[in-house]
């Protein structure tokens, strides 16, 4: 057979790389696409094989820390070594951006593969999910809820590096339109940034300005999404527990992987990812 060509990512692709996507059964991938292709943050590739779209990838650097994301192969050509020839590409491009640390979240499939590579699994975290919701939260008393608007990026990254140990403010600040901060005096109580529709970057310190976000997250999703995904880290039982008693029902538990060094992190701030592909 002839080699895994692995390339950027460009706008003509993205019509066959989110066909590959529906393919899998990973639903409809365009909006992400299209929205990680305008992030400097982000670098998209695809692996071609006789011309077609055949694997994709996905390298996102936050200062020190890089992650590997979105591995897709062709179901038709799995077991033929193109996920470990496009996840060393990933890898590779983290490396020469200069990162020490490299982070996944791994499926069951891929497990494997990455612990063949040298990652170590850092945590796991717990997924759960609730439907939407057809009314919008009320700010706690004192606090306003808002749009994030571009002077907010700098504030909404120091808490958020904060909770992920991770440089997230070009990633961020990229994706923030139409995301929503909650603030009482001037102090970014939380954030949530969405790039999925059911699912966010969502920080908050105090798991009831949290609770206020996660509603806000089920309302945004209400005739896009079909259930709304919340994650909190294995071991953060007072959060789950919080999260249940509010109508969430947790569903599975996945591995965060890393290579290299360790992170310092906050991850009871961590109450949905912005995606698997991010964290």
């Amino acid at each position: 057979m002839n080699q895994l060509q692995i390339r950027d990512m460009t706008a003509a692709d993205v019509d066959a790389a989110a066909a590959l996507y529906r393919s899998g059964g990973w639903g409809e991938r365009r909006p992400f696409l299209e929205k990680l292709l305008k992030c400097p943050s982000c670098q998209l590739m695809v692996g071609i094989r006789d011309g077609a779209v055949v694997a994709t990838g996905l390298a996102t650097v936050n200062g020190p820390v890089g992650w590997v994301g979105s591995i897709f192969v062709d179901p038709a050509l799995r077991s033929q070594g193109l996920g470990r020839a496009i996840t060393d590409a990933a890898c590779a491009r983290i490396d020469a951006a200069g990162c020490t640390t490299q982070a996944l979240i791994a499926s069951e499939s891929g497990r494997p593969l990455y612990e063949k590579m040298g990652f170590w699994i850092d945590g796991w975290y717990q997924i759960l999910e609730a439907l939407p919701l057809e009314a919008a939260p009320t700010p706690p008393r004192g606090t306003t809820l808002r749009p994030i608007r571009p002077d907010d990026i700098d504030r909404i990254g120091e808490l958020d590096r904060r909770a992920t140990g991770e440089d997230r403010r070009v990633l961020l600040g990229g994706l923030a339109v139409g995301g929503w901060l909650l603030e009482a005096g001037g102090e970014v109580l939380g954030f949530l940034i969405q790039i999925l529709p059911d699912s966010a970057a969502l920080i908050a310190p105090d798991p009831n300005h949290a609770a206020c976000l996660l509603d806000l997250l089920r309302h945004l999703g209400k005739g896009r999404a079909k259930t709304i995904h919340a994650a909190v880290v294995k071991g953060n039982q007072a959060g789950q527990t919080a999260l249940e008693d509010r109508g969430w029902s947790a569903t599975f538990e996945t591995p965060r992987m890393l290579r290299g060094q360790s992170i310092a992190w906050e991850p009871a701030l961590i109450w949905s990812l912005l995606g698997f592909a991010f964290g």
